[in-house]
């Protein structure tokens, strides 16, 4: 069952050195904070010396037809967003609809923490910075 709470991203900008995502967050159970008109308000600026690569795994492995073939697998490594944000390397302006924050002296909108996991993530992914992302819980 769905708790009613999300986030959506969608980048705005980029160059050589930094990414800028427009994000708004909705609470279905709060009334003032619903988002009806989809605003996206607050701004998410990464610089991209965040993205991190993921592991890449090779090993050989034998067919069935007795041929060796090569298996590439990519293993996304953790990033630690909360270290980038203290130093300053990705900075958060929170949206109007923010109904909870970090209990940390950056008293950052809670939703954001879930939409920069889904962002490096799909980087490690894909190997492309996403365009849009949502988490919605």
């Amino acid at each position: 069952m769905s708790k009613g709470i999300g986030a959506h991203a969608n980048k705005i900008a980029e160059d050589d050195h930094t990414v800028i995502y427009e994000y708004g967050g909705y609470n279905l159970n709060e009334p003032e904070y619903r988002n009806a008109d989809h605003v996206y308000d607050g701004t998410i600026t990464i610089q991209k010396n965040c993205f991190v690569e993921p592991e890449i795994h090779e090993k050989l492995k034998k067919m069935p037809s007795g041929k060796k073939k090569l298996i590439t697998k990519k293993i996304p490594v953790p990033v630690h967003y909360g270290e980038m944000i203290e130093d300053g390397r990705i900075v958060v302006e929170n949206c109007s609809n923010c109904w909870r924050t970090t209990g940390d002296d950056f008293h950052i909108d809670v939703m954001v923490g879930h939409l920069l996991f889904y962002i490096f993530l799909r980087y490690q992914e894909e190997g492309e910075i996403p365009e849009l992302i949502s988490y919605n819980v």
